[in-house]
């Protein structure tokens, strides 16, 4: 069933840019194909002028985070942050296995959960999302389940995953706002296939699953492409075994979950399906995209990023694995372009916000937006290294490292003058 939802999407493109019936607005820079249904928006020039596009504040509005000294604010594996209606901040603190309450001032009002297997408790906190109504789900990857919280920290239950068992790992995607929520996971099973991979290069794939409230999987959505990679035979102390090493700047499937729809992108080219929550794709997102090849510049700055990451810094454990890594990835084979685009997140208002690839993450991102229709806004600068974790209706909320390692909680006002809207 996966892999034809995948094949169906392909041909209905294809069906649609050569038969469908187009409206163009050339002031809109985008031209709309529709056919059996969905519709194909073709995007070759931003909504949006340069005086009026969105933009970021030049100064964050709220910042947290702290050296040793200030326990409330030293943050540690930062899985995720998000803000509530009464201007609470809430940080998924991995480090510390807890969620962390923030008021508008900065000042920690609580916290929640701790370390631990019991009712509310986080082994391996993977991620944090909000809910309509401010309660909190968050997703504990190693006990394969997720923690319900209100809006004030209380823990009101928790839900097994039950659907994905053989899975190695699930990573939550977001609610599609008929009580179900977007998971996805690698296609990769436990049991001795995964000490036996043949070796050599191939391509990993991943499953998009919808989890009801129970923790059931209801269906699924599809088997996507994963990043490409090398199976090479890898010394892991006790025992060689095979290890997918990714081939670095590989295209991948990027996924984003709103109400009532699921984004699914895969990179090799700028084109985004909108799903319904049953699995019916809805519209084809497509923008002009030029590639940009992966040069001998690229490379040096990458391997010189692990190389940093692999210092004497961190604890015994995690030196030990970052340094192993190192050694992996030091004759790791390189795609020839970077992919069409990266990240994707919807923001309050159910535009769709995609950030370009970029070589490094101390350059500034760049981000494009279309509106809920698909229609090409325009772009947004994002500060380098800020990892953008939620857009509301007039904020952007992220975690940055700094130069010392530090992490930091940043929310800066998002400006949207008015004549932006279409």
């Amino acid at each position: 069933m996966l892999e034809r939802i995948h094949r169906s999407t392909t041909l209905l493109a294809l069906a649609v840019t050569a038969c469908g019936v187009g409206t163009s607005d050339a002031s809109r820079g985008s031209t709309v194909r529709d056919s059996a249904g969905i519709q194909i928006v073709e995007n070759t020039q931003p909504g949006w002028s340069a005086a009026n596009a969105w933009r970021l504040a030049d100064a964050p509005a709220t910042t947290m985070g702290a050296a040793e000294g200030d326990p409330d604010h030293e943050f540690y594996q930062v899985r995720g942050a998000v803000r509530l209606s009464d201007g609470t901040i809430v940080v998924a603190n991995g480090g510390t296995h807890q969620l962390r309450f923030y008021g508008p001032d900065g000042a920690l009002t609580s916290t929640a959960g701790r370390q631990g297997s019991g009712p509310g408790e986080f082994e391996m906190l993977a991620s944090l999302e909000k809910l309509a109504d401010d309660s909190l789900l968050a997703l504990d990857m190693r006990h394969r389940r997720l923690s319900v919280f209100t809006a004030d920290g209380q823990h009101v239950r928790d839900v097994p995953l039950q659907g994905s068992s053989p899975l190695l790992f699930v990573t939550l995607i977001g609610p599609l706002g008929d009580g179900t929520f977007l998971a996805s996971a690698p296609n990769v099973r436990m049991g001795p296939d995964l000490f036996n991979r043949p070796l050599g290069p191939t391509r990993d794939s991943i499953q998009l699953v919808r989890v009801d409230a129970s923790g059931a999987t209801v269906d699924t959505l599809g088997v996507f492409p994963g990043p490409r990679v090398n199976v090479k035979s890898v010394d892991m102390g006790p025992r060689t075994m095979p290890m997918g090493v990714p081939v670095v700047f590989s295209s991948m499937t990027v996924t984003a979950a709103a109400e009532g729809v699921a984004y699914v992108g895969i990179t090799d080219t700028y084109e985004i399906a909108a799903y319904a929550p049953t699995g019916e794709v809805r519209r084809i997102i497509r923008k002009t995209h030029a590639p940009r090849v992966v040069t001998e510049a690229d490379k040096e700055r990458y391997q010189e990023l692990i190389r940093s990451r692999a210092a004497p810094t961190g604890n015994a454990q995690m030196r030990a694995m970052m340094q192993q890594m190192s050694a992996v990835m030091a004759d790791a084979e390189f795609a020839e372009t970077f992919p069409a685009f990266g990240r994707m997140l919807v923001d309050a208002g159910g535009n769709l916000w995609v950030s370009d690839s970029r070589p490094s993450d101390d350059e500034p991102q760049h981000w494009t937006v279309f509106d809920s229709d698909g229609r090409l806004l325009g772009g947004t600068t994002i500060p380098a290294k800020l990892v953008v974790t939620e857009i509301g209706a007039d904020y952007v909320l992220g975690h940055q490292t700094d130069e010392l390692e530090i992490q930091h909680i940043l929310l800066y006002d998002l400006i949207k003058p008015e004549a932006a809207s279409r």
